[in-house]
């Protein structure tokens, strides 16, 4: 898999759209290969490498950790709305039993200008 060389898109941006892709497509899931493995790969000098790296970086697709190498930062998109849940859901994980309960209830008459507002209904006060 090599880059576009008579591309005017600079080959640091070729790059980093091709690791990108290959996170987001699970090639790379945890660690990506080394910048020489890269370099290697892609046909591209380490400038080029750590310039594609450090822009995935800031974007936080990528995280650097000094002495072990560079690593997926966050999981794809499809798995982040694949862990959404209801707030049913996260009560259950918590042990708990979701739901509502009314406890009690009275009606209340209004005055003046809410009278007005409301049309005339009576309004109910629910308590705990």
């Amino acid at each position: 898999m090599s880059l576009d060389y008579t591309n005017s898109i600079p080959l640091h941006v070729q790059l980093k759209q091709k690791i990108e892709q290959n996170v987001y497509n699970g090639r790379y899931a945890d660690k990506i290969p080394s910048e020489r493995e890269l370099m290697d790969e892609y046909y591209v000098n380490r400038s080029t490498v750590r310039q594609s790296i450090q822009q995935l970086v800031l974007e936080g697709i990528l995280m650097k950790k000094p002495g072990k190498g560079t690593f997926v930062a966050v999981s794809t998109i499809n798995d982040w709305l694949g862990n959404l849940s209801s707030t049913s859901e996260n009560m259950e994980k918590m042990g708990m039993t979701p739901g509502a309960k009314l406890i009690t209830s009275q009606e209340i008459e209004l005055f003046g200008r809410l009278k007005k507002l409301l049309g005339w209904k009576r309004p109910t006060i629910l308590k705990e």
